[in-house]
């Protein structure tokens, strides 16, 4: 029989929980951005043209980023994308400036695409290092979540 007392202990436990799956998430994200960007590599290439290029966000909470657009055509068909690159994520302001000069707004650009999925499509196909901060994020996340359910089981006991 449940009683009130179980229901509250199953209840503190789930901020917990969701610490340890938001970890979990991180991780797989930065996965999949890193195999995406292997596979981009092998992906062919069209013209595109940058059309949009500046720095936008905050100072104070996230930072100021990179914004890019540009739009390419596959087979006559136009599209638009925003993505440098699937393992290229700016974390400085200096790292977008950096971008925003090799891509202003005007030039012409190589865009790799997925022949499969043509809306898919990246300016650069590297594999940076600067997708290590996600791993990183992905790897303390499950690591307090795990310090906090051994520090909650070892207060409490198992939940019955």
């Amino acid at each position: 029989m449940q009683t009130l007392f179980s229901n509250i202990k199953k209840v503190r436990l789930l901020p917990i929980l969701l610490v340890l799956a938001s970890g979990v998430i991180i991780g797989v994200y930065a996965l999949l951005n890193v195999y995406w960007g292997y596979e981009s590599q092998n992906w062919p290439t069209t013209e595109g043209l940058i059309i949009d290029s500046r720095i936008a966000g905050s100072t104070r909470i996230i930072g100021r980023k990179a914004f890019l657009k540009y739009e390419y055509y596959v087979d006559g068909v136009p599209y638009i994308s925003r993505i440098v690159s699937y393992t290229w994520k700016c974390v400085d302001y200096q790292g977008s400036i950096d971008i925003l000069r090799e891509y202003p707004e005007g030039k012409r650009a190589l865009v790799y695409y997925d022949p499969e999925n043509p809306h898919n499509a990246v300016l650069k196909t590297e594999i940076s290092g600067r997708i290590l901060w996600l791993f990183l994020l992905s790897a303390m996340t499950i690591l307090i979540g795990l310090r906090g359910l051994q520090w909650k089981l070892g207060k409490e006991g198992p939940p019955q």
